[in-house]
């Protein structure tokens, strides 16, 4: 059965990511499958040539995200930190919380 499942899970990730890649705007299929979408998320952050958060700004990152207490001044930090990425980094991760805050809250014990 688990197998069976993994084989299906990887054919509709497969066929997602063939459209996603010819640019169809033939998603609907998609969009009640939240693993498929996860999944071909989770593949083309995987396939970049580097992180999305890049190696050169890892430290300062974690520097923010674990020193930094008052809310103002960790925003203003992230804010910074955004701005030394690559701009094709700057663009995908716009992008992606952009999409995640307009989705909504969500619960994550589904």
């Amino acid at each position: 059965v688990w197998l069976e499942c993994g084989q299906q899970s990887a054919s509709v990730l497969k066929k997602l990511k063939s459209s996603l890649a010819s640019g169809s705007n033939a998603l609907e299929e998609f969009y009640s499958d939240p693993h498929a979408v996860a999944g071909a998320l989770k593949s083309y952050l995987r396939e970049l040539p580097q992180p999305l958060m890049t190696f050169e700004l890892y430290d300062k990152w974690v520097k923010v995200a674990r020193w930094v207490q008052d809310v103002d001044s960790r925003m203003q930090s992230l804010q910074d930190t955004c701005s030394r990425l690559p701009q094709d980094s700057y663009n995908n991760l716009r992008c992606f919380f952009h999409n995640r805050a307009s989705s909504g809250p969500s619960n994550h014990q589904e």
